[in-house]
């Protein structure tokens, strides 16, 4: 089964979510993010050393790779190309994403 994809316009959003996930039972290990590289994002991936500790207890992994490090991840996780193409354009136009296996 293809895993879930929510987007967030940042960090409050995306926190609020997890929380959500976490008291439903959802494990960290089923949780993933994904934001590009610039000053906003930086901390939810855990580039900057000071990552907020609630997202970084909350998910197994976070991810801040290019566009063909991306490619392959999202592989993984079951997309097909044109599916990774647009998850990939919502990265680049800033948005936040949560992949809930």
């Amino acid at each position: 089964m293809k895993p879930t994809v929510k987007t967030y316009q940042d960090d409050i959003g995306l926190l609020n979510e997890l929380k959500r996930q976490s008291s439903k039972g959802v494990s960290k290990d089923s949780l993933h993010v994904f934001a590009h590289d610039d000053e906003r994002t930086d901390c939810i991936v855990g580039d900057c050393g000071a990552a907020p500790a609630a997202i970084a207890d909350l998910v197994a992994e976070r991810y801040n790779e290019s566009d063909h490090e991306l490619t392959s991840v999202f592989r993984r996780f079951g997309f097909a190309p044109d599916e990774s193409s647009d998850l990939e354009e919502r990265l680049a136009n800033g948005k936040i994403l949560l992949v809930i296996e």
